[in-house]
């Protein structure tokens, strides 16, 4: 195993961009802005630390090193709506509002569900929403449990890379959404919808409709199972993620152009960017 890995590097990469949000865009949140900007420049130097692992590790501890991006997603994700929460920006929703409607005619977060208030299909959308959980963690936890190294490097590197590269655009371009300017249509009820607000009441964090991670998270972990996994696997995962591509316009979260902007997103991450970061 190489000491430096692509994922160090996309982490690297990431931690240098905060580092320069903070000090941007919190120039008045005094002492707090020089301590996080000390904390994610000592994260920028991730590499060079990591210079000095042996490169022969026990079985857990290697797990461990070459997983550390998917652990650290939730913390990164929390941190975005923590910086949107103490800095309010005015966000740029009325022109995302615009292209979709010029892409689509009209705003499918509003007029689907009203459209189509079928019980049946309120459940199935609301059930796909939360595949995407289920969706995320599945090719990482195969590659481990399968034991295929070289997989589980491969998953963790393009996941993380995904992420970090939503979460990056959230913090210079924060998109609140339909969701958090007005709303999702309909009336709640039924077993999925209550359990996907209640989630969100426990860890949403605004600002980050535009792309959606959602999607470009559930696509990349998709097409990174029928790279690595068995084809049945695969085709099962790209057709949840399809789903869930729907279901975030269906449940009001997302703009349709969100869920477009996430599918080509993670596409041109994967296809144009992630080469960069991998030896030739």
């Amino acid at each position: 195993m190489n000491r430096v890995l692509a994922m160090d590097r996309v982490m690297s990469a990431y931690n240098a961009a905060l580092a320069a949000a903070w000090a941007l865009l919190f120039r008045d949140l005094w002492p707090l802005w020089p301590a996080l900007v000390a904390l994610h420049a000592a994260l920028a130097a991730l590499p060079l630390l990591l210079r000095r692992i042996p490169e022969r590790l026990p079985t857990p501890i290697a797990a461990i090193r070459i997983g550390y991006p998917i652990l650290s997603l939730f913390p990164l994700w929390s941190e975005l709506g923590w910086m949107h929460r103490l800095h309010l920006a005015p966000g740029h929703d009325a022109a995302i509002a615009r292209i979709d409607h010029v892409v689509f005619g009209t705003h499918w977060n509003a007029a689907w569900r009203v459209m189509m208030p079928e019980t049946w299909l309120n459940e199935t959308m609301h059930g796909l929403y939360l595949a995407y959980y289920p969706i995320l963690v599945t090719p990482a936890l195969l590659a481990a449990l399968l034991r295929r190294g070289e997989a589980f490097r491969d998953i963790s590197f393009r996941l993380m890379l995904t992420y970090t590269a939503c979460f990056a655009v959230y913090v210079f371009f924060p998109v609140y959404g339909p969701r958090q300017t007005g709303g999702p249509a309909g009336v709640p009820g039924g077993l999925f919808e209550p359990l996907m607000n209640r989630i969100f009441a426990a860890g949403d964090s605004p600002g980050t409709a535009f792309p959606s991670s959602h999607v470009a998270g559930a696509m990349t972990s998709a097409w990174l199972a029928l790279r690595w996994l068995p084809r049945p696997v695969g085709v099962t995962l790209l057709l949840g993620a399809v789903g869930v591509a729907f279901a975030t316009v269906y449940t009001g979260n997302h703009y349709a152009i969100d869920a477009l902007g996430g599918i080509l997103w993670a596409g041109i991450l994967q296809s144009a960017v992630a080469p960069l970061f991998l030896p030739r």
